[in-house]
C-alpha cells in the first residue's frame, strides 16, 4: 500500500506541491487566529478592545518566534542529514574508485611488458598507503607475486646461467622493495615469502619482523640493517649474504646455510641456530646467543660494561672478535 502511495506521489508531484502549500496555509491560519486568540485570552482574559488586540499581537509574535525556531531546527536536521548522506556517497564513490584502481593494477601484474608490471606494483603501493582497508590485500598480492615469479629465469629464456649468476628480476625486486617499506602497523598477518628466490635481492633496512622465509634462496642478498626479529629462516640459503647490523633477535635459523655470510655487528640475541652452517661467516662485533656454540676461529667475549672476571653472560648475549687470521675458504 505504501509503495503504491509513494509511486502515485512521484507521478503527481504537482498535486503534492499544491497539497503542501494548502497544508502550510492551514497550519499558519490555525496558529495565527485560533491559537493566538486562545493565548490572548489566557493572558488578559475576556477583555475586548485595544488590550485584547495588543495581547493578540504579542501572542502572534511568540508563535512566530516559535515557528522560526522550529524551522531553524528542521533546517539544521535536514542539513546534517544531507551532510551525512553526501559523506557516505563520497566514501562509496572513493571506495569504488580505489576498487577500480586495484583491479587495474592487479591486471597489470599479468602483463608481458616489464614496465607495465612494475607500474602495477607501484600503483598497488599507492593504494595500500591511501587505503587502510586495502593494505592487507595489496600485501598478499605482492607476496604471492614474489613467490610465484621469483624462480622464473631472468632474462626470460636464459636457462644457462647458474642461479648465483642470475640478476634479480626487476619486477620481483620492485615488489620486494615495496613490501619491505610498507606500513607494517596495518598488517594483519606476517609476510609470507616461503621458498622465494631472492638471490642478490636488495632488502637493506626492510621491515620483516616475523616474516616467513623458510627455504628461501637469499644467496648474496643485501640485508644490511634489516629488521628480521622473530623471522623464520629455517632451511634458508644465506651464503655470502650481507646481514651486517641486522636485527636478528629471536630469528629462527635452524638448518640455515650461513656460510660466508657477513654478520658484522648483527644482533643474534635469542636466535635459534640449531644445525646452522656458519663456516667462514664474518662475526666481528656480533651479539651472539647465550646457548649457541662458538664457531671455530672466534672467541666469546663479554659485552662492554660486563663485570670483569664474571663468566655469566649479560642479557644482551656476547660479542665475537676475530681470533686469528681466519680465512673464509671455499664454500662447498
Amino acid at each position: 500500500m505504501l509503495t503504491r502511495w509513494a509511486a502515485w506521489l512521484r507521478q503527481n508531484r504537482w498535486l503534492a506541491g499544491i497539497a503542501a502549500v494548502v497544508l502550510g496555509l492551514a497550519i499558519a491560519w490555525v496558529l495565527f487566529v485560533p491559537v493566538a486568540d486562545w493565548l490572548a485570552h489566557h493572558d488578559v482574559g475576556s477583555v475586548k478592545g485595544p488590550l485584547h488586540e495588543t495581547a493578540m499581537d504579542n501572542a502572534r509574535g511568540r508563535l512566530l518566534t516559535l515557528a522560526a525556531g522550529v524551522a531553524a531546527a528542521g533546517a539544521l536536521i535536514f542539513t546534517a542529514r544531507n551532510f551525512t548522506l553526501s559523506r557516505r556517497t563520497f566514501e562509496l564513490t572513493e571506495q569504488g574508485q580505489v576498487t577500480d584502481r586495484y583491479t587495474k593494477a592487479v591486471e597489470q601484474l599479468g602483463s608481458k611488458e616489464l614496465d607495465v608490471r612494475i607500474g602495477g606494483i607501484y600503483a598497488l603501493e599507492r593504494i595500500a598507503r591511501n587505503s587502510v582497508r586495502d593494505h592487507p590485500a595489496v600485501t598478499e598480492v605482492l607476496t604471492a607475486f614474489i613467490r610465484e615469479h621469483s624462480r622464473e629465469p631472468w632474462p626470460p629464456g636464459d636457462h644457462a646461467a647458474s642461479p648465483e649468476e642470475r640478476p634479480t628480476r626487476p619486477d620481483v625486486q620492485a615488489a620486494v622493495t615495496v613490501v619491505g617499506r610498507r606500513d607494517a602497523k596495518r598488517d594483519i598477518q606476517p609476510i609470507d615469502l616461503t621458498g622465494a628466490d631472492l638471490i642478490g635481492a636488495r632488502l637493506d633496512k626492510a621491515y620483516l619482523v616475523g616474516a616467513r622465509l623458510r627455504g628461501a634462496d637469499l644467496i648474496l642478498a643485501f640485508l644490511r640493517g634489516t629488521d628480521l626479529r622473530g623471522a623464520y629462516l629455517d632451511g634458508a640459503d644465506l651464503r655470502r649474504a650481507d646481514l651486517g647490523g641486522a636485527d636478528l633477535r629471536g630469528t629462527h635459523f635452524f638448518v640455515a646455510d650461513l656460510r660466508g655470510a657477513d654478520l658484522t655487528g648483527a644482533d643474534l640475541t635469542g636466535a635459534g641456530l640449531g644445525d646452522a652452517q656458519l663456516d667462514a661467516a664474518k662475526l666481528t662485533g656480533a651479539r651472539w646467543p647465550e646457548d649457541a656454540p662458538v664457531p671455530e676461529g672466534w672467541n666469546r667475549l663479554p659485552l662492554a660494561g660486563h663485570p670483569e672476571g664474571d663468566a655469566a653472560p649479560t642479557e644482551f648475549g656476547v660479542q665475537f672478535l676475530h681470533e686469528d687470521a681466519f680465512s673464509a675458504g671455499e664454500l662447498g
